[in-house]
């Protein structure tokens, strides 16, 4: 019983934490978030939350004390503003995190990457230690850290002593990502129930929760093409700061994700090529503040560790030579086993069955362009998995692609329930 209380207790602190500082007012200034959803708000704050948290892990700040202040900030929502607060999606994203944080609680088990490397940076922060102690545990110590610092952050604040509430975070940024796509208020609630759990039941992985920190990226590239696609049709650079946060957040979880926030860029002036739309400048503004951030992170990895991750593993990345690229044995023995695993881990994938049945379906309409970008996206994706295993060295690189290419291209599956979701609206399927 104390399990299921504290899984409350948590959820809705999680939910509370971001529900500051933009909740609806009837204040006479006009803020521009009163326009947005319950749950675009409650991103948004995420995304706010996440870079707080990441600053403060490189300080020794008693995780207590900063739970209980992010706790009181929401209060003042409660002070000032006085309009009613619609709480219908907020119901419904408790009710998810609340379903699958119960499956996880029955299941402790870590797996690899969890029991062999993110779990002990976890325990770092959950002793009170900072980012500078990471070079004294075992584990890589070039993997990023925010993952397993709000890992750290909500195992602390929990009733019960046990790690796994911690990961009740992955849940609930997983849970919310999938919501923000299909919780727009217009759709029947019916409907909405029903593609949550289609939606759900395509993605759920329950393996990757058990210590690895794919979801947290698979949910963040999620919200990054949410308030993209939100900035691009309302021409509104209010939706830029969003992005800014999460792109930030992001390179701290996983070091790939430096490279999916790149081609992301590359999506964007794609898909402003096929909308045939100019690329404004706030675009080359953010692009040029991620490959700031981007320095930034390694030269702080630099400066702490005198180590920066350019590969798998600890290990550097190392090409084959050029003699050895181009001989055609190796060629082909590559080639094979790569696309094999790139087509198993697509079939194991099932978002990716449904994008390209969806594309397939619309094939010969005027609802093909939607898909166009993203196709573009995928074949970036591809191409970096084929290069990877192709050019590297590695002796063990059989190994790695078994075991790294159905990940690699999970984190990045989410963002193709959003064409998917575009297709169904278009031709008003949700609103039967």
């Amino acid at each position: 019983m104390i399990e299921i209380l504290n899984m409350f207790f948590l959820i809705i602190s999680m939910i509370w934490i971001c529900s500051f500082p933009l909740i609806q007012s009837n204040s006479k200034i006009n803020f521009i978030f009163n326009k947005l959803t319950s749950l675009e708000k409650t991103s948004i704050n995420l995304s706010i939350l996440l870079n707080i948290l990441l600053i403060l892990s490189f300080y020794k700040i008693n995780l207590q004390y900063i739970f209980a202040t992010l706790l009181i900030l929401p209060l003042i929502n409660f002070i000032n503003f006085k309009k009613k607060i619609s709480l219908q999606s907020l119901v419904i994203l408790f009710f998810f995190i609340f379903i699958l944080s119960i499956s996880i609680g029955s299941n402790l088990k870590l797996e690899w990457d969890g029991a062999a490397t993110w779990i002990y940076k976890t325990i770092n922060f959950y002793s009170g230690n900072n980012f500078n102690n990471l070079s004294e545990i075992p584990g890589i110590i070039t993997y990023p850290h925010l993952g397993s610092y709000m890992w750290a952050f909500f195992w602390k604040n929990s009733f019960i002593n046990s790690e796994y509430v911690g990961r009740i975070f992955f849940v609930f940024c997983y849970c919310l990502s999938i919501l923000l796509i299909v919780g727009l208020p217009k759709i029947k609630l019916s409907n909405k129930i029903l593609l949550i759990i289609s939606f759900v039941i395509l993605t759920l992985d329950y393996y990757l929760f058990a210590g690895y920190q794919e979801y947290l990226v698979f949910s963040i590239l999620i919200f990054i093409f949410y308030f993209y696609f939100k900035y691009f049709v309302q021409k509104q650079k209010i939706f830029l700061i969003p992005m800014i946060f999460f792109i930030n957040a992001i390179i701290w979880v996983k070091n790939e994700a430096s490279v999916f926030v790149l081609f992301f860029f590359l999506f964007v002036i794609f898909h402003h090529l096929i909308e045939k739309h100019k690329v404004k400048n706030e675009i080359f503004v953010l692009g040029g503040f991620f490959i700031f951030v981007v320095f930034v992170k390694y030269f702080i990895f630099d400066k702490n560790f005198n180590k920066i991750n350019l590969g798998m593993g600890d290990v550097a990345f190392q090409t084959n030579s050029l003699k050895d690229i181009f001989q055609i044995d190796y060629f082909i023995e590559r080639t094979s086993s790569i696309i094999m695993n790139i087509v198993v881990a697509l079939i194991k994938c099932k978002v990716y069955l449904m994008f390209f049945l969806t594309l397939l379906f619309c094939l010969n309409n005027k609802n093909f362009k939607i898909f166009l970008p993203f196709i573009f996206f995928l074949f970036l994706n591809l191409i970096l998995i084929f290069l990877i295993y192709y050019l590297t060295n590695s002796s063990d690189w059989r190994i790695y692609q078994a075991t790294t290419i159905d990940r690699l291209l999970f984190q990045t599956s989410g963002i193709y329930l959003i064409p998917i979701y575009f297709v169904l609206k278009k031709i008003d399927y949700l609103n039967t």
